[in-house]
């Protein structure tokens, strides 16, 4: 699946889970399904936003 045209505010919502991540890992939780879960969730809602508009 092509990668979605992420507007600012994905990548802040993404950079936002992305340093939440790294606090845990920090702590040593190294398992983060959520995460990545998250993180494509994000995606999916791009990818949604741009079916709409063309």
């Amino acid at each position: 699946m092509a990668e979605p045209k992420l507007t600012l505010a994905d990548r802040l919502a993404i950079a936002r889970i992305e340093a939440r991540g790294v606090r845990r890992a920090m702590a040593g939780i190294t398992v983060q399904p959520d995460v990545d879960r998250d993180i494509e969730r994000v995606k999916e809602r791009a990818r949604k936003r741009q079916a709409e508009t063309k």
